[in-house]
């Protein structure tokens, strides 16, 4: 679904409407109805208003529908297709179809990306779209978990005005969000972190990946950011909201599913034997679990939603405890979730590393 702002043309002769009819060629579906709405002329003995009401109901039957901007924040958004940017029919399928993309370009990454006598740094430019290639097609897939269909429905138009989407559709959105936690696709090959040095001098311009080791390129910093993307989509205060709610009306996900199975896919991932990805995993767990108390403590969530993030960070804080032998992170975590319990100040776990916005326009 696409919309545009329209040049303010008043088709009155020939000229005009060749000018407009070569613009109409390059926009959406939807723009080139509401080109029509606007400005189509009617023949005098035609009733405008049902003639305009023609135009509505053939949008309605090619389901051309519209969305007002406030329904399709970048993340938090509740209706399943009134995304910013998306691709396809099938935004989840879709989005499986992009993570396949981004593997192959990782796969094919090198110093071709870039031209003769740039350099080498420049790597990290090319590389961060490369890495994030997912980004957006994945904050429109993940509007199905605890999402709507919904319209602006009119009384006798006979649109469907709301229904929640299918409980299937909501738990395949959500396991394909949470693949990307998976340390498989947060590791970048070795053989590419060892083309990327500093950036050189006066080529320090562009979006960078966030990370704490200063000027050196860090890919557990540029992984926390992608996984940072991925549990706030997931842990969003409304997207848990509405999950408590529609989990109570059916055969739908609810909060204490989506939870569960998130902390299944982080904390009880398999060890990898690789130290480089056991500090991938390492860095998926503390984001989780921080965001986790992020969300049980912010006043703004409901009583309920607190209660369910707080019931399985104590579990956490249990399970970890009664770990034979726990490795530092482990323990850390441990301890941090009881702190946080306690309330003493200065114990709410800051924000995770945050990308650079880097929208397609």
């Amino acid at each position: 679904m696409l919309w545009t702002t329209l040049p303010l043309v008043e088709i009155t002769d020939d000229r005009q409407l060749d000018i407009s009819n070569a613009y109409l060629q390059r926009i959406g579906e939807y723009d080139k109805l509401s080109v029509r709405y606007a400005y189509e002329q009617f023949s005098a003995d035609a009733d405008e208003e049902e003639e305009l009401q023609k135009i509505v109901q053939e949008s309605i039957d090619r389901g051309l529908l519209f969305m007002a901007h406030n329904n399709n924040n970048f993340v938090g958004a509740g209706h399943q297709y009134a995304s910013v940017w998306d691709n396809g029919e099938n935004l989840v399928d879709h989005l499986k179809h992009e993570i396949q993309v981004r593997q192959i370009g990782l796969e094919r990454f090198g110093e071709s990306v870039i031209r003769d006598g740039e350099p080498l740094s420049s790597l990290e430019n090319v590389l961060l779209p490369l890495y994030m290639h997912h980004r957006f097609q994945l904050n429109s897939a993940a509007q199905s978990i605890g999402g709507a269909d919904y319209s602006y429905a009119m009384r006798g138009d006979g649109q469907t005005p709301f229904t929640i989407i299918d409980g299937a559709e909501q738990r395949d959105a959500l396991e394909t969000v949470l693949s990307t936690l998976s340390v498989d696709f947060l590791a970048l090959p070795i053989d590419i972190l060892a083309r990327i040095p500093p950036s050189a001098y006066r080529y320090n311009q562009g979006e960078p990946f966030p990370g704490r080791t200063g000027i050196l390129f860090d890919p557990l910093g540029a992984a926390e950011g992608s996984v940072n993307l991925s549990v706030s989509q997931i842990l969003h205060p409304a997207r848990m909201a509405r999950l408590l709610t529609y989990g109570a009306m059916g055969d739908y996900p609810n909060l204490e599913e989506v939870i569960d199975r998130f902390l299944e896919v982080t904390w009880n991932a398999d060890q990898p034997r690789d130290d480089y990805q056991l500090q991938l995993l390492h860095v998926v767990q503390r984001v989780a679990a921080d965001e986790m108390m992020r969300q049980a403590g912010n006043a703004d969530n409901s009583g309920s939603v607190r209660a369910v993030l707080n019931d399985r960070l104590n579990k956490l804080a249990q399970s970890l405890e009664d770990t034979r032998n726990p490795n530092p992170h482990q323990a850390t975590v441990a301890a941090d979730i009881r702190r946080w319990q306690q309330r003493p100040e200065d114990t709410v776990p800051v924000p995770a590393l945050q990308l650079p916005p880097g929208d397609p326009i």
